[in-house]
């Protein structure tokens, strides 16, 4: 499955939203019935996801279902739910161990085989360090299922958590308990081999800030971030979109290394050039190829 530039939630209980899916050039649409659906409208949201995931509405774009978290009442009625419109993906949040990854798998192999559909072709990505239990679960997650295929973290649920009054200092950069979230994210996708997706910017109207946190975000390896508005998509894709100068780079890198095989560091432009700048830029060659 490729990588995802921009995931956007849309709520599924909203059905002006849900009627523009197909205009939202987000790489990845979240049908959400979790935060944003209240437990009084969960079964009309529910129906709503359903039809339009089989629609097909859009042979472009991933199609995700955040569910409600496995410790909740919801979770089961949802997955029962969605399961026959045949979603890409299955979005769990409020991941805080590997156990409840090995619980899910066994949910979609058993909602798979009554549904028509094969056996680990539903993805699932987690949303870890929204709760403080979760952040000491991060090294107990796993892909023992071969179903998981990204990360993200959920700030502002975190702040609700902790009691934290905020989670960015005055010029907008996480303080230190969310950056480490961040990081611990970070690292333990790229340990799994998954992507490592950026948690919500919820500031509809600050661009510049937007801006300056996706910059952030992939200057420390992330490859994606998560979006809560339309106006959010355009600059995240372009944001997380390789430049031509990164193509170019990344080519004369992979280009050097092959013309002296058994090299560990060469040098290019007067810098050096050494195996884990190799694997940097066939990682991100890969990308664009997919």
């Amino acid at each position: 499955m490729n990588e995802f530039r921009t995931a956007f939630f849309i709520p599924g209980g909203n059905e002006k939203m849900l009627a523009k899916v197909g205009t939202i050039a987000a790489d990845l649409i979240i049908f959400d019935l979790e935060d944003s659906v209240l437990a009084s409208e969960k079964p009309q949201a529910r129906k709503r996801v359903q039809s339009i995931l089989k629609d097909n509405f859009s042979g472009r774009q991933t199609r995700a279902v955040r569910i409600n978290a496995m410790d909740t009442q919801h979770m089961q009625e949802d997955l029962d739910a969605v399961m026959p419109g045949r979603p890409d993906v299955i979005m769990l949040p409020k991941l805080e161990s590997g156990e409840q990854l090995v619980q899910l798998s066994a949910l979609l192999d058993q909602l798979e085989s009554e549904n028509g559909i094969e056996l680990g072709n539903t993805k699932v990505i987690g949303i870890t360090a929204e709760t403080s239990r979760g952040i000491f679960g991060f090294d107990t997650i796993s892909n023992t299922s071969n179903r998981l295929v990204g990360l993200s973290w959920g700030a502002e649920d975190l702040t609700t958590e902790l009691g934290a009054t905020t989670n960015r200092d005055q010029q907008g950069r996480f303080l230190p308990p969310f950056e480490l979230a961040r990081t611990l994210c970070l690292a333990k996708a790229r340990e799994l081999g998954v992507q490592a997706l950026d948690t919500v910017f919820p500031e509809i109207d600050n661009h510049e800030g937007l801006q300056a946190e996706c910059v952030a975000a992939r200057a420390i390896g992330y490859t994606g971030k998560l979006a809560i508005h339309p106006s959010q998509v355009d600059p995240i894709n372009q944001a997380f979109s390789p430049t031509q100068n990164e193509i170019d780079n990344a080519k004369l890198i992979v280009e050097l290394f092959a013309a002296n095989p058994g090299k560990g560091a060469l040098q290019l432009d007067g810098k050096m050039a050494d195996i884990p700048h190799l694997e940097s830029a066939k990682r991100l060659l890969k990308r664009i190829n997919d």
